[in-house]
């Protein structure tokens, strides 16, 4: 057994969907249980010396060794005997999360009271405070809070809107208001009101690019970490991340937003989020985009939702850090392949057509997947790195 204290990381990407349900033994579908399966080794590339991160079976021998990971693959096998010696470090926390840690002696159950923290409804308090103290955050991007279908049908009748449930992230959780509304729209909505209570609705805006500001709360302080900047598909829905030096990425943010701004947030957020969230420890992050105006002006909306738990723009963060050579900058991406063999094949042909180079147990350039890729995988988590 390793030292006292050393940190065991969990990747467990259902945890919006695990606070909703709000059972301990809550079965998340198929296809997330399948995205923990094949990307349970991400979480090793926050680590350190000593530290391990769990994984459903064996990593192959010598699994990206030209990097040098300090962090040990474990077993849940060899966690027999409970989790004495080990401090878990889950992607997020939920009470399935919570029970099974409880029940490994690493963790304390869930309390009901912490539901709210991770609503939309908590993101909203936020970005109002943000409102009175940036002037240049403009009214439209403030959401409307629906506990009925009738508001919704009231409040959308024109425009363009987009309907979010209040646990939800990463494009999940969320549908885009036609008109008139789809068939399916009002069935859609009406389940979720059910379920969840209300609806966020938000205006639909002309969005140019997405980025995220990420921290890290310690000893009742949120520290800001880093930029993060990163791609979604058309529903939503997280593609990938911008892996580069923090100076880059800010420059890139400046090319949209006046530095002034970006400056405001780092004084404003952090206080902002400490008075949101007492008593959390661990990574979390505020998503945010540029958009344009009526006019064409590039516009900011500085809270779109808040990841109360690790995220692939902190994950970024830290490849760039320590495992990206000087000089190289990259692009993390997850894709799914549903067919079999897919995904295998994927990371064959892209590593022939663009073999990965090291220098100093660091990626200098080329194609790097970031969790072992077998026959059955259908998630690929990768590193493109080019000098």
């Amino acid at each position: 057994m390793e030292k006292a204290g050393c940190r065991l990381y969990v990747f467990n990407p259902d945890c919006e969907l695990a606070i909703a349900d709000g059972g301990r033994f809550y079965m998340p579908p198929a296809n997330i249980v399948r995205m923990a399966e094949d990307l349970a080794y991400l979480p090793a590339y926050l680590g350190e010396e000593g530290d391990g991160v769990l994984v459903p079976r064996a990593v192959p021998c010598g699994f990206n060794g030209e990097l040098g990971v300090p962090v040990r693959p474990v077993m849940e096998g060899e966690l027999a005997d409970g989790g004495e010696g080990w401090h878990a470090e889950p992607w997020g926390r939920s009470p399935r999360m919570c029970h099974w840690l409880a029940a490994r002696g690493m963790g304390e159950e869930w309390q009901e009271g912490w539901k709210e923290a991770y609503s939309r409804r908590t993101a909203l308090g936020v970005l109002l405070h943000l409102r009175e103290e940036l002037p240049f955050v403009g009214g439209e991007v403030v959401p409307v809070v629906c506990h009925s279908l009738a508001e919704v049908h009231r409040h959308a009748g024109r425009g363009n809107w987009i309907v979010k449930a209040p646990w939800s992230s990463s494009g999940k959780g969320q549908l885009r208001l036609g008109h008139p509304f789809y068939p399916k729209a009002d069935e859609w909505m009406g389940g979720v009101l059910k379920r969840q209570g209300y609806l966020m609705l938000e205006r639909h805006l002309d969005k140019v690019a997405d980025f995220a500001m990420e921290f890290q709360a310690v000893g009742g302080k949120v520290e800001f970490i880093g930029w993060s900047c990163f791609e979604t598909g058309e529903h939503g829905e997280y593609l990938g991340n911008r892996v580069a030096p923090q100076e880059v990425l800010e420059a890139e943010l400046r090319g949209f937003l006046d530095s002034r701004w970006l400056l405001a947030l780092k004084s404003c957020l952090p206080p902002a989020l400490q008075e949101a969230f007492p008593g959390y420890e661990g990574y979390l992050g505020v998503d945010m985009l540029v958009y344009r105006g009526e006019g064409g002006e590039m516009r900011l909306h500085p809270c779109v939702e808040i990841n109360l738990r690790c995220n692939m723009g902190i994950l970024a963060l830290r490849l760039q850090e320590r495992y990206l050579a000087p000089g190289a900058e990259g692009y993390f991406s997850v894709r799914f392949y549903p067919r079999g063999g897919e995904a295998l094949a994927h990371c064959l042909q892209e590593g022939s057509r663009m073999p990965a180079v090291f220098r100093n147990n660091r990626l200098l350039g080329g194609f790097l997947p970031l969790a072992p890729v077998e026959a059955d995988s259908c998630f690929v988590a990768a590193l493109h790195a080019r000098r």
